[in-house]
């Protein structure tokens, strides 16, 4: 059985890896000359290349030198427990590539004098104890909720009980997680820190009527056990040396190479071939037809296949200095919550330098991202930047340069089983590796019809 795969976004690449350890042979066709293609990890010249202006050139007496740069159009941490880290396990990718830990996870709050303000997302008891952000009486609360999760084990019904005299069991799985948080008389100020910074939910907080409490706990309990996956974790988060964008395709093509699969670059396809059922059953590439009993293709390629759901907008930003409040970090993701910025949707921040060898010496490469909630028309992509971003625009000041881009999030418009030829969603504003990771998962059981099964 052979798999085609066309150009897809490098967040849905682990699909081939996946795949092919299920014994298929994959073909995968770039229609660009390098590894990851439009989403490729940029060096500094390439990036003033695409989003400068015309003829404009990095100063590199200034920045450092263009190849000592590695910029991911769209960034993503991974968090080290659970399903996103089981995916590029069982995908083979993990263990072609070079993970370091990333160093901070922080959010964004506005203080009670209305002054924007950073800290560490909790995940200890210590934590909690040593924060700023929380009041005598809500560390209080929040100790007694960290400890009882430090016990608490979903399939241990034992472990639902609170209290050591008078005991109350939670009924978790029948108990919405709203009803939880206020049976642990959880604050606003608390609920930003479990909700967005912890469990990454990053829906409207009434979807925590219908969410399981369960289904809380394990984001809880994930974001908790990622800190011990690996020694001297300082945040859950793991990211590729030398970004994300390049390194995972590289990854990837090396599994399917393993399995006697190809990719091939620079090899664009002119169209998808349909069998007379109307199934997907191969593609024309360079007037050369290849046979595939499915075709996974990227959204350019078959633009009726898709719908358009929103914009997203990407800030980069060029520093010689950590984001301001950021705790002096090498490395982080900052969630700034909607509540706290004025929005609708959040927003997110990632911020890279050397040590994940994406920037030269005392340089920071910070990508900014958030979902477009205003009107664009007329408007450059750094009007629309500065507007959707207006919170974090003082987290970077001064910046030595400064770009903007607006893309399209399409979702596709059928499942793909009846017609074979399958297209991934493209890639959202968030800089974790999350939402890529789920909608891989749902990609593999539409194609193969078989669930994969990954923990929580």
């Amino acid at each position: 059985e052979i798999a085609e795969v066309t150009g897809v976004q490098t967040c849905a690449l682990p699909i081939s890896g996946l795949l092919a350890n299920r014994g298929k042979k994959v073909l995968q066709l770039e229609r660009h000359e390098q590894y990851g293609g439009a989403a490729a990890s940029l060096d500094l010249s390439q990036l003033f290349e695409r989003l400068g202006a015309p003829d404009e050139q990095p100063n590199e007496k200034k920045l450092g030198a263009s190849d000592s740069y590695r910029i991911d159009l769209a960034p993503k941490v991974v968090m080290a427990h659970g399903a996103e880290l089981q995916l590029l396990v069982r995908s083979g990718a993990w263990k072609h590539m070079d993970w370091k830990r990333v160093q901070r996870s922080l959010i964004y709050r506005k203080a009670p004098d209305g002054k924007p303000d950073v800290h560490r997302v909790l995940a200890t008891v210590e934590d909690v104890l040593k924060t700023r952000m929380l009041t005598t009486m809500q560390k209080s609360a929040m100790v007694r909720l960290f400890t009882w999760l430090e016990q608490y084990e979903e399939d241990s019904p034992k472990t639902h009980s609170v209290g050591v005299v008078s005991k109350t069991k939670l009924d978790v799985r029948r108990m919405s997680a709203a009803a939880f948080l206020r049976f642990w008389e959880v604050t606003p100020e608390m609920l930003h820190v479990l909700v967005r910074g912890m469990a990454l939910h990053d829906g409207p907080m009434k979807a925590l009527k219908k969410m399981p409490a369960a289904a809380l706990l394990r984001r809880l309990k994930r974001y908790k056990n990622a800190y011990k996956t690996f020694p001297h974790m300082t945040s859950p988060y793991v990211y590729p040396s030398q970004g994300l964008g390049t390194e995972l395709p590289k990854a990837v093509a090396e599994v399917l190479a393993e399995a006697g699969g190809q990719t091939l670059l620079g090899r664009p396809i002119d169209r998808v071939l349909f069998d007379e059922s109307g199934k997907a059953c191969g593609v024309v590439s360079e007037g050369v037809e290849v046979r595939a009993d499915c075709v996974i293709a990227d959204a350019s390629y078959v633009p009726e296949k898709v719908a358009p759901s929103h914009q997203v907008v990407r800030l980069y930003a060029l520093l010689a200095h950590p984001p301001h409040k950021c705790k002096d970090a090498k490395s982080c993701q900052l969630i700034l919550p909607a509540e706290a910025c004025g929005r609708k949707s959040d927003a997110y921040l990632f911020a890279g330098s050397q040590p994940l060898r994406l920037a030269p010496s005392e340089r920071w490469i910070v990508t900014v991202s958030a979902r477009v909630e205003g009107e664009t028309d007329g408007l450059s992509a750094m009007a629309v930047a500065k507007r959707e971003l207006a919170a974090v625009l003082p987290l970077l000041k001064p910046a030595a340069k400064m770009f903007a881009e607006l893309s399209d999030v399409c979702e596709p418009s059928e499942s793909g089983e009846e017609s074979r030829l399958f297209v991934p969603a493209t890639c959202d504003a968030s800089s974790n590796f999350g939402s890529a990771a789920a909608d891989v998962e749902q990609l593999f059981e539409r194609i193969t019809g078989e669930a994969l099964e990954l923990d929580a």
